[in-house]
């Protein structure tokens, strides 16, 4: 299954990507990947492959100081391993990760190349991308809350836009997100695993709802705009055994 992790706060953005990546490996993968926006742009590694191969990859590449960024291991099921393949998924000023799958794609697909819009990938994810950038206006949630309306399946999704630096808007259908808000700054994942270190205090998204990710708050909302207080949760097990597998929330 599919890890997701993303991070927008204090600290160096590739470090805490890579770490939460390798916490999110016992799931299973064969490619992985970080997004981050760097200099008013947003720039993506991808490999197939490990998360080392990932790191190795990140540490040898030059101007990466950033404070946000989304990261992903990716167990393929449409179109196979490679880089291309890989997530993020980047089309025009959205870039994108997902967990989960979009039925409708290829109906999606063909809607969106009458528009002359054509994916390089062979994912419904990169699908996903696609129809978010045809509906966004420059207001990142109304683009979202018009593009559920036209997907089909299951999926938990972490957004970059181009033109709103230093924020992650997420969503969630059917496949786990979990965030915590802390000094370090606010994160989210598909597992607990990825996010203790930061704060064994988080709250599980609710499905449907739209959470906007700064470095200094977590604002999450429903369909219809309204702002609420999702329900905290904490958890007592130790980290060292959750970093080896032993404890598994939301898998």
């Amino acid at each position: 299954m599919c890890g997701i992790i993303g991070f927008t706060g204090y600290l160096e953005a590739k470090n805490v990507l890579l770490d939460g990546l390798t916490a999110l490996e016992y799931r299973g993968y064969d490619s992985a990947g970080i997004a981050f926006f760097h200099n008013s742009s947003i720039r993506t590694i991808k490999t197939t492959g490990k998360v080392s191969s990932l790191r190795d990859k990140v540490t040898y590449a030059t101007d990466m100081n950033s404070s946000c960024g989304i990261g992903h291991t990716r167990w393929a099921t449409h179109g196979g391993v490679s880089d291309t393949n890989s997530h993020p998924h980047t089309f025009g000023r959205v870039t994108l990760i997902h967990n989960g799958i979009i039925e409708n794609y290829h109906e999606l697909e063909l809607e969106l190349a009458v528009l002359g819009k054509h994916p390089v990938s062979q994912t419904d994810t990169e699908i996903a991308a696609m129809l978010i950038d045809s509906l966004y206006d420059g207001d990142a949630v109304a683009a979202i809350k018009e593009a559920i309306k036209r997907l089909d399946g299951a999926y938990a999704f972490c957004i970059l836009f181009a033109d709103e630096p230093e924020v992650i808007y997420c969503l969630r259908n059917g496949s786990p997100l979990v965030a915590c808000h802390a000094k370090e700054g606010s994160v989210i994942a598909s597992d607990m695993v990825a996010l203790i270190s930061y704060s064994k205090d988080y709250f599980v998204l609710p499905e449907m709802h739209i959470a906007r990710l700064t470095k200094d708050n977590i604002t999450v909302m429903d369909l219809n705009d309204t702002v609420i207080t999702p329900k905290m949760l904490h958890v007592n097990w130790d980290m060292t055994a959750a970093r080896k597998g032993g404890i598994r929330i939301l898998c």
